[in-house]
This record gives structure tokens, sequence and C-alpha cells, in this order.
């Protein structure tokens, strides 16, 4: 990896995006965002904490963060692993979650033969990107010695005020599944009432 990448996209393909609470994921409205919304994520790290961590863990580090495709490129070299992390941080903020609900191997950078770097989605990842209609996410990586950093852009297709992770159902015990109810029958009441 140079210390100046290219731009890279991904394309993932249709998945299932599971139920989303009725009420709460489309709408019109105060905190609405709509169509054609832009989603941008940045992060940056110390090159020197991906090295520490490399020297305490070794490859389970490596195993637990990249893709066995990344591992080949990346070679447990601390500034090409931490553009990886930095990375992967940085999609994952674009698809609204940040690493919450998302393997760390489910966002994939891969190194195109012109060199620049490219977005592959996985499982709930690919999911996420496809429920916020996301065709594309864009990527950025730099490094120095000291830092690396990474930007991501990616384009919402799907509006609404927020979108539920696709796998929530799955997650939810129930209290939780209480709440959302209760959630779901305020916003009714809330539409239903007269505005004043």
């Amino acid at each position: 990896m140079g210390a100046d990448e290219q731009v890279g996209d991904a394309h993932p393909s249709t998945a299932r995006t599971g139920p989303i609470p009725a009420g709460v994921a489309h709408g019109a409205g105060p905190g609405a965002v709509p169509a054609g919304t832009t989603e941008l994520g940045i992060d940056i790290i110390r090159v020197d904490r991906i090295r520490q961590t490399l020297a305490k863990f070794g490859n389970r580090f490596s195993e637990r963060i990249l893709t066995p495709g990344e591992q080949r490129y990346v070679r447990d070299r601390p500034e090409t692993m931490a553009g990886r992390w930095a990375a992967k941080e940085a999609v994952s903020k674009v698809l609204g979650l940040g690493v919450r609900g998302i393997g760390w191997r489910e966002i994939e950078i891969e190194r195109l033969p012109t060199g620049q770097p490219a977005v592959r989605l996985h499982g709930r990842a690919e999911a996420r990107a496809a429920q916020l209609g996301m065709e594309r996410i864009a990527v950025s990586i730099s490094h120095e010695a000291e830092y690396a950093v990474a930007i991501a852009f990616g384009v919402r297709t799907a509006a609404g005020r927020y979108l539920f992770p696709p796998d929530i159902e799955d997650r939810l015990d129930e209290r939780d599944r209480r709440i959302l109810a209760r959630l779901d029958r305020v916003h009714a009441m809330a539409e239903g009432a007269p505005r004043g």
C-alpha cells in the first residue's frame, strides 16, 4: 500500500434486509433522511497501537480482523495493517453502525491491480448496505510512520428517519420487543394526533 492510495469502491449484491419495525424506519418529518443523502466515515489510528497489538497477539489478531486475502497483502506490516483497520472503521461508520453489529471480516479492503483500495462487503455489512440502498462505497487510505487514516463515502438511495440493522429481530430479547412495540404505539398516536 502506498502512502497516498487512490479511491476504490464496492458493489454489494442484493441481500435480505429483514423486517424493519413499523413506523420507525420510513417517513417524512423531523429527522427524516432523504434518498440521495451522502454518508461519510473517517478514522485515524496510531500505527504504534497496531504494532503493539501485533507484537502481543501475532497472527491471532490478524486472523480476527483480516480476511485471508487481506492477510496475504498485509503480512503483519504495522503501517499496512493500521491502514486496513482505519478503512474498515470508516466503512462501518458510512453504514451507520460503527463496528457494532458487523464483524471485522465482513468489511474487506481489497487492493486492485492499479494499487487502489476497493471495498467488498460480506454478510451483515452487505445486508446493511443493501438496506440503505448503498450500491457504492468509496474508500481512500493514507499512512505514514506514526498514523494511518482512511475516509469512506457512500450515497443512500433509501430514505427514512432511521434504519435498524437488518438482523435486529434476531438480536432482540423479550424486553426489547416490548419497548419497540411501545414506541410503535406512541408513534402511531403521534401520527394520528391533530396538529394545532
